[in-house]
């Protein structure tokens, strides 16, 4: 059994039509909407901290 990391529930406003492209790309990969809201940010993050 894989140990998930802790998930914090919230809520964010966003054009919703980036919204419905991100649905539709985390369908596409087969993964969560949240996973790839994750995967989206750190990989942001991480290219901000080497700038």
């Amino acid at each position: 059994m894989t140990d998930k990391p802790k998930r914090e529930p919230t809520s964010i406003k966003m054009d919703p039509e980036l919204w419905k492209e991100a649905k539709i790309e985390a369908i596409r990969r087969d993964i969560d909407l949240s996973e790839l809201v994750e995967l989206s940010l750190r990989k942001e993050i991480k290219k901000e901290k080497k700038a």
